[in-house]
């Protein structure tokens, strides 16, 4: 019952401080830096550009943005010329190499519903006329 049940975290027999360095020999008890690196930065590189927008991404994702706000909006007000609009800033962003999916749909369905509206609309107008139409000619 005397045997510790953590061997590996005794200190060697030179060392009676673990904090004055340890195997490494270094205050602190870290791994040594490599020649000429700093502690505080990293010593991997990355590739340059890598995560980098270049500009034609920077100004795809300005339309596919655009048209998302487009498609939105266009629920609300103006959607048969806000629609169009989404569609088309939607196919210039994918154009620019950034998709643009929700943009495009939501453009589409604003179209469509408005499209509807308005059709339904001149429908309705007509058959008030026609109806007029039908209810002058009892009177006579």
């Amino acid at each position: 019952m005397s045997q510790d049940p953590y061997p590996s975290e005794l200190p060697s027999p030179g060392h009676k401080n673990p904090y004055d360095g340890g195997a490494y020999g270094n205050a602190g008890g870290y791994p040594p830096n490599q020649p000429g690196s700093s502690p505080y930065q990293p010593t991997g590189s990355y590739p340059s550009g890598l995560y980098q927008s270049s500009y034609q991404t920077m100004e795809g994702e300005k339309a596919a943005q655009l048209s998302l706000i487009l498609g939105l909006v266009g629920f609300f007000v103006a959607g048969i010329i806000l629609g169009p609009l989404a569609i088309w800033q939607a196919r210039k962003a994918e154009r620019l190499g950034v998709p643009a999916t929700a943009g495009k749909v939501l453009g589409w369905i604003v179209t469509a519903l408005y499209a509807l509206a308005i059709l339904s609309g001149i429908l309705f107008f007509v058959l008030i006329i026609v109806g007029f139409g039908a209810t002058a000619g009892f009177g006579s």
